[in-house]
């Protein structure tokens, strides 16, 4: 009977299992992402897919797949496969590493139990789920490196310096899931390749690695085998770690660093080595290793090297500087070379590269096999010098964001900028465009702040105010400015409490500025809507409602139709907002009314309810003319995410969140929004501003003018913009306000440095479903597992409350695309189902 394999994976680097197991004469069923169909499906007797990128949905097709064609054994490919293919010889009785050593191979953290249980040497390390027992534990022992418990690729891995370096990358990652803190090994790093059958060690090899060391150690360069001056002692050192881990049968690769004496292992999986280094074995002991991993997994004898070794090894390039891809010159020349196999691209002209970081960021490679380690080294150098990777600069290419705590990048000259309210983000982005900014603080931002000292003390000056709104305080600050000589180009607040601060220290600046009518326009709703209104925009009925004051005898309460909204004038994010069906509830409504902390002001705009669907619109204007120009819808409208007082502690129901509106698909509704923005931007007195503007669409198609604000949107907005921009969207508003270059290419918005984004863009934001404490949040590496994820922001940890009173308790923002309107449905669904927020309910 013809024996059946469950191969987990293949993708490129595991194609040598597909070969060998046809030439085994075995029936092989694969499951693998759908790129790889076209490739595999004709050489095995079953393809299938898996429903999702999560473990979880590898692990439910391997079981289904199982059961279908029951395996004599089962082969994992990479690290996601790992626990789905233990599962299954689990249950099954297969041969394998054993389910406890896959799950240990799957964090880093049971690792180090599981050899500190056995007495063996390693990193002195802590695991940490908090920043000051990272701290503590640091002290006298940095440099420290930082690494996810999960993961591969350097993916993560962190070499900090000192106290503030650590904060600063703990402060970017979700620490209440736990990290791995240990010494940094200034000592050689290695890996070892491993074939276990029943415990005992059959075949080993060593590889020695180059790496770009701290803080991020990504691989450059592997080259095998490595013969250790003592290779008994090697063997054996890993023997041990092999039977601590409790690894049964199978291949084993072992990261380990050596001082010459003692081997500390970083780190070991249960699975196929990356960056080519089985097929580097097979071509230099000339055995086909993939062949042998199948005969362990179905229990038959296993084939071994017999002869003595040629060398191996493999080369990574990668850009000289972030920029956008050129060329990559000499690749031709190179492969012409004896010693090299191949030369491999994973970057493309027109890729925008960000940096080395990780292993994905790597561009070219090229595999190279000798006779001796020497000729493989000199060929790698030959290939070095032959082969040129040329970039070109891009404005404000996206990458990483930069972590609190890591000194930002500073403009060599460029206009005084003043920046009203704490706004980090947007401090880095205009420090980059001018060194020239002084920041206007208010006292309770004070302590945020001072978190992130490396902006501050960029700064040309801190100004710190008790309020925003105190006239006599900023008043003070302009004439300090004026009276030291710095002559003011720009004042700018991304705050929504900063925008009267920032209009009044224009106009005592003398640097622009509308009216005090206009300056009010962009705060007060209701000076808003009588300016936009004069001007001929389609504006709801609405009546000034304050607080607070006493009328003549005789005023009865404003009408303006029923149902209407009750809002505060200066307010926004939806913070007490009320809906009321007729005019008696309107007293009930001014009686329970809370006016948050961050409103001075009482006054109340009463407003009619407008039905129909709710659009933003996000742009950036210079000299009058859009730089950029996008047009999105509410999934619901923003009210829907208000609890009400029946509901108070149960999630509303309705997707929250928004997605853009294709502009080649909505030619005519950017048409007239365009037409609209403009004439609201020439009522306020707007010229050059980044607006958030909200406007509804009636059922019958008409549009009406909701508000505005001279402010980049809240909540998942930026983090969306940035998606379809190709890039931050805080450098592309700094840019633009101060220096106007960001090309622009009609209503549409296209921007010719862009990089292409995908043709439906859109954000969720995730909240629980009932009102509580936070128990339980999604890590960084579920959210990207998520097939279609493009972004995401966490906004909550684990203790903190979260309520519906206001659609603005964020918890967890993630932003998703697709090419088509089917897939971005599913990548929304996807999202919604496999990412949840869990806690405890109020009592």
């Amino acid at each position: 009977m013809t024996d059946t394999l469950l191969l987990v994976g293949a993708g490129i680097m595991g194609r040598g299992y597909v070969a060998a197991a046809r030439d085994l004469g075995v029936r092989t069923v694969l499951l693998d992402d759908e790129t790889w169909r076209e490739r595999h499906e004709q050489h095995v007797a079953h393809f299938e897919t898996p429903a999702g990128a999560t473990e979880t949905h590898w692990l439910r097709a391997a079981l289904d797949l199982a059961d279908r064609y029951p395996p004599h054994g089962a082969v994992p490919f990479a690290e996601q496969h790992v626990l789905a293919s233990a599962r299954v010889q689990d249950l099954l009785g297969l041969p394998g590493p054993s389910l406890a050593a896959a799950e240990a191979s799957r964090n880093k953290a049971v690792q180090r139990a599981l050899f500190a249980h056995a007495g063996l040497p390693q990193p002195d390390h802590a695991v940490v789920d908090d920043a000051e027992r990272a701290a503590e534990w640091s002290r006298g022992r940095y440099p420290v490196v930082v690494k996810p418990l999960r993961g591969m690729g350097s993916a993560g891995v962190r070499c900090v310096a000192d106290e503030d370096a650590l904060r600063a990358d703990l402060a970017r990652r979700d620490v209440s899931q736990q990290v791995l803190i240990e010494e940094y090994l200034d000592t050689p790093e290695y890996s070892w390749e491993g074939l276990v059958e029943n415990g005992t060690v059959i075949f080993g090899n060593h590889t020695r690695k180059v790496t770009t060391g701290p803080p991020e150690f990504v691989e450059l360069q592997h080259r095998l085998p490595h013969r250790p001056a003592d290779r008994e002692r090697v063997d054996g050192q890993t023997a041990e770690l092999v039977a601590a881990a409790g690894i049964r049968t199978g291949l084993v690769h072992l990261e380990y660093r050596d001082d010459g004496s003692v081997l500390k292992p970083m780190e070991f999986a249960v699975r196929t080595p990356g960056d080519h280094i089985l097929e580097l074995m097979c071509r230099a002991y000339g055995h086909d290793f993939f062949r042998s991993v199948i005969e362990l997994a179905l229990g038959r004898e296993v084939g071994l090297p017999s002869k003595r070794p040629r060398a191996a090894g493999v080369l990574f390039l990668p850009a000289p500087r972030p920029g956008r891809l050129t060329a990559v010159d000499g690749v031709e020349a190179a492969q012409e070379r004896p010693d090299v196999v191949r030369v491999g691209q994973k970057k493309h002209a027109g890729d925008v590269l960000t940096g080395l970081h990780s292993s994905g960021d790597r561009v070219a490679h090229a595999l190279l096999l000798a006779d001796t380690p020497a000729e493989v080294d000199s060929a790698a150098d030959a290939v070095l010098r032959q082969i040129s990777i040329r970039v070109e600069p891009v404005d404000a290419v996206p990458g990483p964001a930069a972590a609190p705590g890591e000194p930002p990048r500073i403009a060599e000259d460029g206009p005084v900028v003043v920046l009203c309210k704490w706004r980090p983000d947007m401090v880095r982005a205009l420090l980059a465009a001018t060194p020239h900014l002084h920041l206007v603080l208010e006292q309770s931002e004070l302590a945020t702040a001072a978190a992130s000292p490396e902006l501050t003390a960029a700064a040309r000056s801190v100004h710190r105010v008790s309020r925003i709104d105190s006239v006599e305080e900023l008043t003070g600050v302009a004439v300090d400015l004026a009276v030291r000589g710095i002559g003011v180009d720009q004042v700018l607040s991304f705050s929504e409490d900063g925008q009267l601060a920032a209009g009044q220290l224009r106009a005592l600046l003398g640097c622009g500025g509308a009216s005090a009518q206009m300056r009010a326009g962009v705060r007060d709703k209701r000076m808003m809507k009588h300016l936009v209104a004069a001007a001929g925009v389609p504006v709801t009925e609405w009546a000034s409602l304050p607080t607070d004051v006493t009328f003549a005898d005789g005023d009865t309460s404003p009408d303006v139709g029923f149902p209407a909204i009750v809002k505060p004038a200066f307010g926004f994010g939806t913070m007490s907002t009320t809906r009321v069906e007729n005019a008696g509830e309107i007293a009930t409504v001014l009686r329970g009314l809370a006016k948050p902390d961050r409103l001075a002001s009482g006054h109340l705009i009463l407003e009619r309810f407008v039905s129909g669907r709710e659009l933003h619109i996000d742009a950036l204007w210079r000299e009058g003319k859009p730089l950029f120009l996008t047009v999105s819808a509410y999934y619901v409208p923003r009210l829907d995410h208000v609890a009400t007082d029946g509901a108070a502690h149960e999630a509303p129901p309705g997707r929250d969140g928004s997605y853009i509106l294709a502009p080649e698909d909505h030619p005519e509704l950017y048409e007239r929004i365009h037409a609209m923005h403009t004439s609201v931007n020439e009522a306020l007195g707007i010229d050059t501003a980044v607006t958030h503007l909200e406007v509804f669409e009636t059922p019958a198609g008409d549009l009406v003018f909701s508000e505005i604000a001279t402010r980049i949107g809240g909540g998942w907005i930026p983090d969306m913009l940035t998606a379809r921009l190709g890039r931050s969207v805080f450098d592309t508003v700094a840019n633009g306000l101060l220096y106007g270059d960001t090309a622009y290419g009609g209503p549409a918005g296209a921007d010719a440095d862009a990089v292409p984004a995908p043709r439906h863009i859109g954000a969720l934001h995730l909240r629980p479903a009932h009102a509580g404490t936070v128990t339980g949040l999604p890590t960084g590496e579920q959210i990207e597992a998520v097939d279609g994820v493009l972004g995401w922001r966490l906004m909550k940890k684990v203790g903190d409350r979260v309520g519906f009173s206001h659609a603005m308790d964020w918890c967890l923002m993630v932003v998703v695309g697709a090419g088509t309107t089917e897939e971005f449905e599913a990548a929304l669904d996807r999202v919604e189902t496999e990412l949840t927020i869990e806690v405890e309910r109020r009592a």
